[in-house]
């Protein structure tokens, strides 16, 4: 019969702390991102930049476009690597890569880039 561990060891918890390290360093870079970005804001606001800075919605489609393409290469991957069937992953590649070649083409015939 095999004995049922009852209790937590140090080296079991131990087991957690890079996970727990990288979870505050990635939390820690989206809030000085964040923070940035504010500051930025406020300093077009108070030059009077902001109207112009403000207009271009191409952005919401370069952000999009990574997503989905990030979403569907990790599941393609994830498939490959178990050995099961690809499914939606590749659907959600093209949408990615679509969405890209939108936002790099109309960028292009705009002539202007987005900050």
């Amino acid at each position: 019969m095999v004995p049922i561990q009852s209790s937590f060891g140090l080296g079991d918890a131990l087991f957690f702390v890079p996970f727990v390290a990288l979870a505050v360093v990635i939390f820690a870079f989206a809030g000085a991102v964040v923070y940035l970005e504010h500051r930025k804001e406020i300093a077009l606001i108070e030059r009077g930049y902001y109207d112009d800075i403000g207009r271009d919605s191409r952005a919401w489609i370069l952000g999009g476009g990574l997503l989905v393409l990030a979403i569907g290469l990790g599941s393609v991957v994830s498939a490959l690597l178990s050995g099961g069937a690809v499914g939606d992953g590749v659907t959600a590649v093209f949408v990615g890569l679509a969405a890209l070649a939108y936002y790099f083409y109309k960028r292009r015939a705009v002539g202007t880039t987005v900050a």
